[in-house]
Order: C-alpha cells, then structure tokens, then sequence
C-alpha cells in the first residue's frame, strides 16, 4: 500500500483534493473515480515531487486541533478495544472520516503503519503537528503492547480539556457580547458629544475636569497613532508566535507565566495529570518503573518540569525508592507522592499511581470550574469600570455647566 495525494473534480466543475491509499496509481485512479470524482493529478508521497500547482511551493504541516484530535483518538480506542489492528483501525476511519484532516491524517498514517512503522511514527511522519505527551504516551503504549488502553486515556483527556475549554468560552460569550456593546456606545458618545461640550468650555474659557481631558487625550492618541498601534498589536502577536516555535524562547515565556498566581498553578496541576495519568498507565502496562519514569517524563511539554522528570527518572536508577526519586518533581501534589508510597509500601503501585492520577484530575477540574466562576462577573466588572471611567468624563462637564449657567 502506499499514499498518493490526488488533485480531481466533481461533476459540476468543483476542484477535490486530498490523499487516498492504494497499490498503484492505476488503482488510486479506480479509488478516485469511485467516490465520483474526475481525478486531475495523482502524485506518490514518498516520491517528494508533490506538484507546487497542488499544494505551493512548502509543504505545510496539517495542524490537528484539540477538538479534531479527541475525535480521532475516540475512533481509534473505539476501533482497537474490538481487536481491530492499527492499520485496520485507520482504514476504517480514512473510509467514514466526516473531516478532510482527519481522513489525510489517517491514511498517511496507514500507510506508514503498512510500510512497518510504528503508530507514533507513523503519525508524526503523516504531516500532522501532534502534541509532544501524545506521540510519547503511544510509544509508551506501543512498549507495553497495549494501545487500546493509551487511546482510551488519551480521549479522556482531550475531551475533557474541549469540554473545559468551550464551558469557559461560553462563560465568556455574554460578557464579550455586552463588552462590544457598551465600548461602542462609549466610543459614539466620546467621539460625538464630548468635542461639543469642550467647544462650548473652551468657547466659555474655562477648564474641563482633569478625567474629561485625559479621556480625550487618550481618544486623540488612538486617532493620530492608529496605524501604529495596528503596527504593535501585529508585532506583539508575531512575538507570541515566535514565543511558542523557537525553545529558547518557549522556555523563558514558560518561566514567566509559571510566576503567575493562578495561570500558574493551573499549568501545574495539568503538566502533574499529564505526568501521573501517563505514570499509572505504564506501570499497569507491567514495564519496569524505570521505563515508567523516562516515558512520563517525556509527556511533559514545560522544559524545567521535564527536567525534574529525569532527574527523578536518574535517582531511581541510581537506587532510589519512587517516592522518594518523585521528591525532586515540584510540580506533583504532596497528596499524590503519598498515595505512590502507599502503593509502593503496599506492592499495589498500579492502583495507587491510578488513584493519584484520578485525584489530579478532579483536582484540575475543579479549579477550571472555579476559575469559569469568577471569569463572568471579573469580566463584567471591568467593562463597568471602563464604562463608568468614560460616563464619568461626559458628565462631569455637564455638571460644571450646570454650574456655570446656575451661577
């Protein structure tokens, strides 16, 4: 089986294209024909000579969403758990995959997985940019013999961090929605009455209050400087970019915002659920606590917590008992290093690193739950702020004018 990616049409001149799995060209061309299309140009993969017609002149990475992924990883635990093997199950889903990613994503996958690598390989190599943890904890499964159990963890996981993710979006819909609203508003009222008003002052000699005049200063500032302001904003997001490609760079940012209070503690929290949900799973997969260690190290995606991992991973090695090696991981709560040495006590590892796992993530949802709480009304409470700032400037003029006539 090999890969060919393929450029066709349908019957009323729509241009398809996308990636199909066959023995040859002539038989691709059956394939493509079958799903009803015209097929226009079919290239092997492995060749490297994909048209610059079909694809530009750099080949890009496939960027998989989280959203996209935990559909995928749900299929793939689904179709394993019935003894289907890995490149039976990514056929089945490049055949009924609803997405156009997710069906390139597994045939290429299938593919290599033909061609005899392995599924995490063959994953990486598909052209997809997959999370670091996620490529690690297959290959941990893949050490174990027991894929179906990681894709069952791992769907958890993404699904649980989608549904936490769209809950504190949604608890931001509103907010924003009345943000927009009353910044719009403020900004008429601005642009609108309060010139008028300092005409009618300056017309009267006398001096506008100290909150009306910096309003308008900072109205004047945006209007003169608009282009840029647009300028820093892009320049700012390109560094947020670069922040999260170059690893320098990464690692430093990482190192800031582990600093923060509550942004902080949440990376904490996730990258000790990453680190013990991965842990359990390869000791229950009955590999040495060695190799358990170095793979749930290799989970982490924060450079100083990886490298607490190893260093753990390394005090094992050198004789060390596990919860005593899991002292040096800062980012472990004191509760679940004393369930793994009530596990390790007790010659029931696997259970108790399980029990630990499952603490941290009620732990890490409970605090997302906590933090969607008070996001609503912190929110509405700063655009109230900045609404009662520019209120406050169109009135208090309207008062001194009041003022003025009376007197």
């Amino acid at each position: 089986m090999k890969s060919y990616t393929y450029r066709a049409y349908t019957a009323n001149g729509k241009r398809r294209q996308g990636v199909i799995l066959a023995e040859n060209e002539g038989r691709a061309s059956e394939k493509i024909s079958a799903k009803g299309l015209l097929p226009s140009e079919i290239v092997l993969r492995e060749s490297g000579a994909i048209s610059s017609n079909l694809f530009g002149f750099w080949r890009r990475s496939t960027y998989v969403d989280n959203d996209m992924l935990s559909v995928f990883t749900r299929q793939m635990a689904v179709l394993l758990n019935t003894g289907l093997t890995a490149d039976s199950a990514l056929h089945a889903i490049q055949a009924g995959a609803g997405s156009s990613t997710i069906e390139a994503l597994a045939t290429k996958a299938c593919a290599g997985v033909i061609e005899g690598e392995p599924l995490s390989q063959a994953l990486k190599h598909a052209g997809a940019v997959l999370p670091p943890w996620y490529t690690a904890a297959l290959q941990a499964g893949e050490s174990s013999g027991k894929l179906d159990p990681v894709f069952q963890t791992l769907a958890e996981h993404l699904e649980n961090s989608v549904s936490d993710r769209t809950a504190i979006i949604s608890a931001l819909i509103y907010p924003a929605f009345v943000s927009v609203v009353a910044i719009l508003v403020c900004v008429i009222l601005v642009v609108t009455v309060t010139p008028e008003i300092a005409a009618m002052f300056d017309s009267a000699g006398q001096q506008l209050p100290a909150l009306t005049l910096w309003v308008l200063g900072v109205t004047e500032f945006v209007r003169t400087q608009f282009y840029w302001l647009i300028l820093g904003v892009t320049a700012i997001l390109g560094s947020v970019i670069a922040l999260s490609r170059q690893k320098r760079l990464r690692n430093w940012r990482d190192d800031i915002v582990l600093r923060l209070p509550l942004i902080g503690r949440l990376m904490r929290m996730a990258a000790s659920v990453q680190y013990l949900r991965t842990l359990a799973l390869v000791i229950n997969s009955r590999l040495p606590i060695i190799e358990a260690l170095r793979y749930s190290a290799e989970v982490l995606s924060i450079h100083s917590f990886r490298q607490e991992a190893f260093d753990a991973a390394d005090a094992l090695r050198r004789g060390e008992k596990l919860s005593s090696a899991l002292l040096l991981l800062s980012f472990l709560q004191p509760v679940s290093r004393q369930l793994i040495q009530a596990g390790e006590d007790s010659a029931r590892l696997g259970a108790m690193s399980d029990r630990a796992a499952v603490l941290a993530e009620t732990w890490l949802r409970t605090e997302r739950k906590r933090l969607i709480t008070v996001l609503e009304p912190a929110s509405m409470i700063a655009v109230g702020g900045v609404v009662l700032i520019i209120v406050l400037a169109i009135l208090l003029p309207i008062f001194d004018m009041q003022t003025m006539v009376s007197s």
